[in-house]
């Protein structure tokens, strides 16, 4: 009816709740940075309250949804655990927090996208406060350390190139894939087999490399002031939605809330770049997200130290509090784990199958025909991987191995 009460306004972001994100990164004060988030009053430097007061976050939320839905892997994994028993672990509090940190990746992402200027210094800033921090690396793992690395070694690259206006063809062919390498390490560290071995056909499909009936093409800048990295990968939309869905799963054995649920991936202006574009913007996201979670884990292991009073005690936290991942026999992560492996799983066989790659991560679903297979562990822990479910996938023996 005509005389009802007005609709309520829209959900506006939490200012001071953007605000302190930055505040952990030192960037509160870095008024380039500022000026570029939208805010009540644009091109000015907003204060605390009006850091993303302009953000209708039920818009956002939708952004992300929106997204998510276009990646086909994801909407398996939506329809399979809608019949699934795999208990929900976000409740309101959490999920307000969550959509906050992205929300703060997407924005502070957007801006670094579109100044090269910017984008170098925020990452100096960002970079000096975590080295800054006393001991900021003593609660990683190797895995952390040498991730936060290879981002770093790469957005320097970024940094490099975007200033000269110009990049070699040739960039990323040998970063990306060491980088994915890594995570799939992890990935077999903690005995999530399948998952791992969707990682090997994303990390053989180097960028430039060309596909069936498709020449390669070398990497490029955005013709643009943006001067944006592009890296072309073979079949680039099939290959970044099995990237995000591979690396969500990934993700999903950490404790911290924001990289439990892949923050720096479900920016929208990650998760919807379009394909060549996809790296350039997971990677500036990516950084920002891993200084958060540095400096985080960095306060939490000094509290831990100051708490216990006894040497033996503060060096037991320090061993624990580098254990970043969660054990693999958490009960939800092991059901979510063998869901999810399965899927990407059965896009990285279509993907090489596509690319006409050798099958190499079929090579990886290992049958030990040795007294490792009498075993019998169950999944995860076993080196025994889940036989394929296709009938059409094809049954090859190797010298060693039975597939």
């Amino acid at each position: 009816g005509g005389g009802g009460e007005p609709p309520p306004p829209p959900p506006a972001a939490a200012g001071e709740l953007l605000f302190s994100l930055l505040g952990e990164l030192r960037l509160d004060s870095h008024e380039p940075l500022l000026r570029e988030l939208p805010s009540v009053a644009p091109g000015t430097t907003p204060c605390p309250a009006d850091v993303g007061a302009a953000v209708d976050l039920r818009a956002f939320v939708g952004a992300v949804g929106a997204s998510a839905a276009a990646n086909p892997l994801l909407c398996i994994l939506a329809e399979r655990l809608s019949s699934s028993a795999v208990p929900s672990e976000l409740d309101d509090e959490s999920a307000y927090q969550l959509v906050h940190h992205c929300l703060l990746l997407d924005l502070v992402t957007r801006a670094l996208a579109a100044d090269p200027e910017l984008a170098a210094a925020v990452y100096a800033r960002a970079r000096g406060t975590v080295h800054a921090t006393e001991g900021w690396w003593r609660p990683l793992g190797i895995f952390e350390l040498a991730k936060l690395k290879t981002v770093e070694m790469t957005l320097e690259r970024f940094v490099e190139h975007r200033r000269a206006g110009n990049l070699p063809a040739n960039f990323g062919h040998i970063g990306l894939p060491f980088n994915i390498l890594e995570a799939v390490m992890q990935d077999l560290k903690l005995g999530f087999f399948t998952n791992a071995a969707a990682g090997l056909a994303l990390s053989l499909a180097s960028p430039g490399m060309g596909s069936a009936g498709a020449p390669g093409r070398g990497a490029t800048l955005s013709g643009d002031r943006r001067r944006a990295v592009r890296m072309h990968m073979p079949l680039a939309r099939q290959w970044r939605d099995l990237y995000v869905s591979w690396n969500l799963a990934f993700t999903t054995a950490y404790p911290d809330l924001p990289t439990r649920y892949g923050a720096p991936l479900l920016a929208p202006c990650v998760l919807g770049a379009p394909p060549e574009e996809f790296m350039f913007h997971r990677v500036l996201a990516l950084h920002t997200h891993m200084c958060l979670y540095v400096l985080r884990r960095s306060s939490e292991h000094a509290a831990r130290a100051d708490e216990a009073q006894p040497t033996a005690a503060a060096a037991a936290a320090a061993v624990a509090s580098s254990e970043v991942a969660q054990l693999a026999s958490d009960e939800r992560r092991r059901t979510l784990a063998a869901l999810w492996g399965d899927i990407n799983l059965d896009a990285a066989w279509r993907y090489e199958r596509r690319l006409r790659l050798a099958p190499l991560v079929w090579a990886a679903r290992l049958r030990f025909s040795s007294g490792m297979a009498a075993r019998r562990v169950p999944y995860p822990a076993s080196l025994i991987l889940p036989p394929p479910a296709r009938a059409e996938r094809p049954r090859t023996k190797a010298r060693g191995l039975r597939l």
